[in-house]
C-alpha cells in the first residue's frame, strides 16, 4: 500500500528539540520558540531571554540543532568537530542576533554549543566545520556565557520620560538661543551646534514649532574691537559649520533682531568698503552662497516633507531680512 512514511530522521529531530526545549526552560528560565519547518533555512529554534524577575526583555538567540550519533563521531583535541554548508553559515553570519549550534546526544538527553563565530570556523572542502567543545553542555551553568552575546538590556522608559519631558519644555519656548563660546571656535567644534539642530529635528511638532525661532550667539569676543566677520577664526569657525547643516533657512529667526542669519551671509561675502552703517561687497561671492543657502533649505524640505508653500514663505522671510526690507518691494 502506498502511504507516506514517517522519517526516522525527523523523530530524531523532533527528539533533539525536545530535549533542548526542556533544558532552556527548566534550566536557564528562558523561553523556546520553535521554529515553523517551512521558516526553517537553517534555524530551528530562539531562546527568548526573560530576566531574572520574569520580565520578556526583547533579546534572543538563534539555533541550529542536530541530533544523534553521527554529529559525535568526529573529533579533535578541543571538541566535536561540525560540518556545515556554505549558504547556511553566509546565513548565520548575516543574522542581527547570535546563533548558536547544538549537537545533541538523544540517549543521554544533552545538548553541546558553541557560537556561531567567523573567526572560529574552518574551510573544509566545499563546506565549512566548527569545534562544538566537549565543556560546553547545555545546562543552568551556561546561562552566563551565553548572555555576553547578547546587548545589554535597556530601560529604554526611563530614557524616554526624560526625552519626552525635553521635548516639552522645548515645545514652551518662543525662542531658541544656541551660545557658542570662544573655546569651540578656536578648536573648531562643530559637534555641540550641530546635534542641537538634529535635536530640533526628531519629531514634526518641534521641527514645526522651531521654524524661523532659532538664532546663534558667539560669545567670548566682547572685548575685542573688531567685529566677528573681521576676526579670522570666527570666520572660518561659520564657513566650516555652514555646510554641515541644510535647514538653516528653516530655523534661523530672520526679523530685526535676529543675528545669525546676517552673519553668515557677511562672512560668506567678499566685502569691497566697509564704511560706517554700510558694507558693500562683491555680488558674485553673495549669489554663490545664497544658492547653496537655498539648496540647503530645498534638501531640508524634502527631507521633512515640507510644502513648496512654507519653502517659499522661508526663502523670502531670509531675502528680506538680507536686503533689508528690499526684496519684498521688488517683488511687489
Amino acid at each position: 500500500m502506498k502511504l507516506p512514511k514517517y522519517d526516522k530522521n525527523s523523530k530524531k529531530g523532533e527528539a533533539g528539540l525536545t530535549i533542548i526545549k526542556s533544558i532552556v526552560e527548566d534550566e536557564l528560565n528562558w523561553i523556546f520558540r520553535k521554529n515553523h519547518q517551512e521558516d526553517d533555512f537553517g534555524i530551528d529554534a530562539y531562546f527568548d531571554i526573560i530576566a531574572e524577575y520574569g520580565q520578556v526583555t526583547g533579546k534572543s538567540i538563534a539555533v541550529q540543532i542536530k541530533t544523534g550519533a553521527s554529529y559525535f563521531s568526529e573529533q579533535n583535541d578541543f571538541g566535536w568537530v561540525y560540518r556545515g554548508e556554505m549558504k547556511h553559515l553566509n546565513y548565520y553570519l548575516n543574522h542581527d542576533i547570535p546563533v548558536v549550534i547544538i549537537i545533541v546526544d538523544d540517549k543521554l538527553k544533552k545538548g553541546f554549543w558553541c557560537v556561531c563565530d567567523l573567526e572560529k570556523t574552518e574551510k573544509a572542502g566545499e563546506s565549512w566545520k566548527i569545534t562544538v567543545p566537549f565543556n560546553q553542555e547545555l545546562s543552568k551553568n551556561s546561562k552566563t556565557e551565553l548572555l555576553n552575546y547578547i546587548s545589554p538590556v535597556t530601560d529604554y522608559v526611563s530614557q524616554l520620560e526624560h526625552f519626552w519631558k525635553t521635548n516639552k519644555m522645548l515645545l514652551k519656548q518662543q525662542r531658541f538661543l544656541l551660545i557658542v563660546g570662544k573655546e569651540d571656535i578656536e578648536r573648531t567644534n562643530y559637534t555641540d551646534l550641530i546635534s542641537a539642530f538634529s535635536r530640533l529635528e526628531v519629531n514634526p511638532e518641534l521641527i514645526r514649532h522651531y521654524r524661523s525661532k532659532v538664532d546663534v550667539s558667539i560669545h567670548g569676543y566682547d572685548y575685542d574691537p573688531r567685529e566677528l566677520f573681521e576676526i579670522p577664526e570666527v570666520v572660518t569657525w561659520i564657513k566650516g559649520i555652514f555646510s554641515k547643516i541644510d535647514g538653516w533657512l528653516y530655523f534661523l529667526a530672520s526679523d530685526e533682531i535676529s543675528g545669525f542669519l546676517k552673519l553668515l551671509f557677511i562672512t560668506h561675502a567678499k566685502i569691497t568698503n566697509r564704511i560706517p552703517g554700510r558694507i558693500e561687497y562683491e555680488t558674485k561671492h553673495s549669489a554663490d552662497f545664497l544658492s547653496a543657502l537655498f539648496e540647503g533649505l530645498n534638501k531640508f524640505c524634502d527631507k521633512h516633507n515640507i510644502s513648496d508653500e512654507i519653502n517659499i514663505e522661508q526663502t523670502d522671510k531670509a531675502m528680506n531680512c538680507l536686503t533689508g526690507g528690499e526684496w519684498e518691494k521688488e517683488k511687489k
